[in-house]
């Protein structure tokens, strides 16, 4: 399959329609959870059979819809470009420039293994950064689907266990990096708030919980560890085996332990090297990496999807070394010292901790009757000088760096060239305290650095400003 031949479509593979109805069913059965629930809570037999009724129709339209996609999808390559159609009723058309391609992905899950096929997909990104449309092909062959990287200019083993990898870690690892996560623990707590808002509110609802302030710390803190073997659980089978290597001006990602993924990012496309830095794994000695593109939006959070390149867990001490393999030009350490804050910037983050907690402190107080919740507001306080204390940015010739937090810390690397726009912010807050934001913009969201003072924030805007 090459561009010189332009009239030849493709389908996916026979075996697609197979390797897609399965996930395709499940993703289908698992939004219609409130029916199933509803159906084990002990309805009545009529309701009953009228919610297998109603989940059988919608299992059937996810058989019709998969053999539709089947049957309608066609692909090639047109003057260079990956043209796809699909659809009956509502034909949709699209087509790829290479020259705007950001990423090129491919995943293997387990139905994808066992037929032989890799799930292909194409990510773009439009004229304002964030993500304008992608080509999904799933499934293909092997063969097809190198043909079509190489056709498309992205030449490179699909799934392979073969290079060099700068960081794989292992199993403690990442076990490590589940344990650490800020999303483990928030999980639990959610999961006994919610169990003992319920009691107070509508009791009967859920099972009993424990009463008390000690009951409800002996529930909160069974939720955690729960929500800590369930974070564990997801990072063995999202990271364990992970790798990634640096290839001339290709970086490459390997991960996921039953559903295989690589992602191949030219040096060329990356906008931003996020350093995650969470205060458990801080402690621990490890980093975590995120490269993105275009097509990733906003900035991330560690593991999110919308992530092209993650890299686990990193020691500290390689972290400088990892960013530099991404951005050989770096001039900066980032290790070094950065430029603080301004010192208004610690009375506005303190204000702004107290009207952000204010209400969900006294909405718990007066829901659950603990007046411990009040706790929470000099903890928030504290947090907040914390953060500011922690936050720090350096503009160079080539690149910015901008720092913020302290329990979730993070820490952006992001060229010169790639700045769209750039703007001076100020609220009224911040304008009585003489201080401001430059708010940077890149082909892949925003980015606000730290407060500082009127007089330096204008001078740096002015500079950045000049020099697009």
């Amino acid at each position: 399959m090459t561009a010189s031949e332009p009239s030849r479509w493709r389908r996916l593979h026979p075996a697609s329609f197979f390797v897609n109805l399965l996930p395709t069913a499940w993703r289908t059965l698992w939004n219609l959870w409130p029916l199933v629930v509803g159906m084990l809570w002990g309805r009545q037999q009529g309701a009953a059979t009228l919610d297998v009724l109603m989940i059988l129709f919608f299992a059937f339209t996810a058989v019709v819809r998969t053999l539709l996609h089947f049957l309608t999808l066609r692909y090639r390559l047109f003057d260079g470009r990956l043209e796809i159609q699909s659809g009956l009723f509502s034909r949709v058309e699209q087509a790829f420039d290479p020259s705007r391609i950001q990423n090129v992905s491919i995943r293997q899950n387990l139905f994808h293994r066992m037929a032989g096929l890799v799930e292909l997909r194409v990510e773009m990104a439009g004229a304002s950064g964030l993500l304008a449309s992608d080509g999904l092909l799933s499934a293909l062959s092997l063969a097809d689907a190198e043909e079509l990287r190489a056709g498309i200019g992205r030449p490179g083993s699909a799934v392979t266990t073969e290079g060099q990898a700068l960081d794989a870690p292992g199993l403690l690892e990442v076990v490590a990096f589940g344990a650490s996560s800020s999303r483990a623990g928030m999980a639990g707590v959610s999961v006994a708030l919610v169990v003992e808002v319920s009691q107070r509110v509508a009791p009967g609802t859920l099972p009993s919980a424990p009463t008390g302030t000690a009951g409800w710390i002996g529930l909160a803190l069974v939720a955690v560890a729960a929500g800590y073997v369930l974070s564990v659980g997801a990072a063995v089978l999202r990271w364990y085996r992970s790798r990634w290597w640096v290839d001339g001006e290709t970086l490459h990602f390997e991960s996921g332990l039953l559903t295989r993924r690589r992602v191949d990012i030219p040096v060329k496309k990356l906008q931003m090297v996020q350093v995650s830095e969470p205060i458990v794994r801080r402690a621990m000695g490890f980093a975590t990496l995120l490269f993105d593109t275009a097509a990733s939006g906003a900035p991330p959070e560690a593991g999110d999807p919308t992530t092209e390149g993650v890299v686990p867990m990193v020691p500290q001490e390689d972290v400088d070394q990892r960013v530099r393999a991404a951005f050989p030009g770096l001039d900066a350490e980032l290790g070094g010292a950065l430029e603080p804050a301004a010192p208004g910037a610690l009375l506005a983050a303190m204000l702004g901790s107290v009207l952000a907690w204010a209400i969900p402190v006294a909405v718990l107080v007066r829901v659950t009757g603990q007046t411990g919740f009040l706790l929470m507001l000099p903890a928030a306080l504290l947090v907040a000088w914390l953060d500011v204390r922690w936050q720090g940015w350096a503009v160079t010739p080539a690149f910015m760096v901008m720092r913020r937090g302290f329990l979730s810390r993070d820490t952006w690397v992001l060229p010169r060239e790639k700045l769209q726009s750039v703007r001076w912010e100020q609220g009224p807050v911040e304008r009585a305290l003489g201080i401001g934001s430059v708010v940077i913009w890149f082909p892949g969201g925003r980015m606000p650095m730290p407060l500082v003072d009127e007089a330096r924030g204008r001078r740096v805007f002015a500079a950045l400003d000049a020099a697009r």
